[in-house]
C-alpha cells in the first residue's frame, strides 16, 4: 500500500447522519496511513462530531448548500493543500470531477455495485479494501464518536437532572424526512407504558416536534452536547428509539443500545450496528422500496405512500407492540 500524507474526505450528503455512516472509513484511513494527516470537508454541523477526534487532524465546515457552492468549497480545499488521496462519498453537481482532476489519487465511486444486503458503512470500507487505500485488518472498523471525560461528566449530570432514577429511554420523534416518521400518537402510547415500567422518557428534538405527554425535552445545545447526553443515557442502562435519523445514529456511535425504526430505508442496507441496536423494518416486503437507490423511490420526498395514498404503510406498519417488545428486550 502506497503511503499518503494528505488525505481528505469529502462528505457533502447533508445531515450529520451522513457523516456518521462514513466515519468509519475515516478511521480506517487513518489508521491504514499512520503518518499522513486526515481531513474532512463537510457541512456544519455535522464537523463538530469530528472535534477532539485523535484520528482527525482537522475538519473543514461548510454552511452553503446553494446550487454551486458545495463544489466550490471542494475546489477551494483541493487547492489550498496538494492532498495524496481524495475519497468521496458525494457524487453531484461536478465534485467526483473536481477530485479526480485536483488531487494525486482519488475515490470517487463509493456507491458502486452495492449488494441489496449489505450495511453501507460496511461497504464504504470494503470498496476501500479492494481499491487498496485501506489494509484489510480494518474493514470492520466500528463507529465511534470521541468524546472527552469533561463533556461525559456534564452530560451525566444533564440526564441525572432529568431522570434521577431508573433506566432512562430517549425518543426521538422527529426525522427531518416525513416520510421517515412513525406515526405520532404512538409515542403517547409507548410513553406511557414505558412509564409504567420504571422508566424515565426523554425526548431529543427541538421545541417545533409535538409535545409527549409525560416526557421531558433534553435541553438544546450543540451536536457533541446531544451526544454527551445520549452517552450518559447508555452508562445509566438505557437506550434511543427513533426512526433512521442522525440523533439515533449519533447514539450508537457512543455505545448507547438502541432502537431503530426502518421504514422507506432498507434495514439491511443502512441498519444500525446489530451488537449495539435492534433495527426494525416496517413492511418488509413493500413493492416500492428500493434498497439502493432510496433517493428514486416514488415515496420518498413527498412522503406520499402510493399503496395507502396517504402516510407511509411501512411507517404504519411498525406497532407499538413490536416496538414496546424491542425496547423490553434490549433494556433487560
Amino acid at each position: 500500500m502506497k503511503e499518503k500524507r494528505q488525505i481528505l474526505v469529502v462528505e457533502l450528503l447533508g445531515g450529520f447522519g451522513d457523516v456518521l455512516l462514513v466515519l468509519p472509513a475515516i478511521h480506517a484511513l487513518a489508521r491504514s496511513h499512520p503518518d499522513a494527516e486526515v481531513c474532512v470537508l463537510t457541512f456544519a454541523p455535522g464537523h463538530v462530531l469530528l472535534r477532539r477526534d485523535p484520528l482527525v487532524a482537522h475538519a473543514v465546515p461548510t454552511s452553503d448548500h446553494s446550487d454551486g457552492a458545495p463544489l466550490r468549497a471542494v475546489e477551494e480545499e483541493l487547492t489550498r493543500t496538494p492532498y495524496d488521496l481524495v475519497v468521496t462519498t458525494t457524487t453531484y453537481g461536478g465534485i467526483p470531477e473536481a477530485c479526480r482532476r485536483l488531487a494525486a489519487e482519488a475515490v470517487t465511486d463509493l456507491w458502486r455495485d452495492p449488494p441489496p444486503d449489505e450495511r453501507v458503512d460496511r461497504r464504504f470500507l470494503r470498496v476501500l479494501a479492494s481499491d487498496g487505500m485501506i489494509d484489510e485488518r480494518f474493514v470492520d472498523e466500528p463507529l465511534q464518536v470521541q468524546l472527552g471525560v469533561d463533556e461525559m461528566v456534564i452530560g451525566g449530570h444533564v440526564v441525572d437532572r432529568l431522570a434521577p432514577t431508573g433506566s432512562p429511554v430517549v425518543f426521538v420523534p422527529g426525522s427531518g424526512m416525513p416520510v421517515k416518521q412513525w406515526p405520532a400518537p404512538r409515542w403517547e402510547v409507548l410513553a406511557s407504558a414505558l412509564r409504567t415500567a420504571g422508566h424515565p422518557v426523554l425526548v431529543a428534538g427541538g421545541p417545533d416536534q409535538p409535545r409527549i405527554a409525560g416526557t421531558v425535552r433534553l435541553p438544546p445545545g450543540d451536536l457533541r452536547a446531544l451526544a454527551s447526553q445520549l452517552a450518559a443515557v447508555g452508562v445509566r442502562g438505557g437506550l434511543v428509539v427513533g426512526p433512521d435519523t442522525g440523533p439515533v445514529r449519533l447514539a450508537v456511535a457512543t455505545g448507547t443500545p438502541a432502537v431503530v425504526l426502518f421504514g422507506p430505508t432498507a434495514a439491511s442496507r443502512y441498519g444500525a450496528d446489530p451488537a449495539l441496536a435492534v433495527s426494525l423494518q416496517g413492511l418488509p416486503g413493500c413493492e416500492i422500496r428500493r434498497p439502493t437507490s432510496i433517493a428514486e423511490q416514488e415515496c420518498w420526498w413527498s412522503a406520499h405512500c402510493p399503496l395507502t395514498g396517504a402516510a407511509p404503510a411501512c411507517m404504519d406498519d411498525l406497532s407499538v407492540e413490536q416496538v414496546l417488545s424491542a425496547v423490553t428486550a434490549t433494556l433487560g
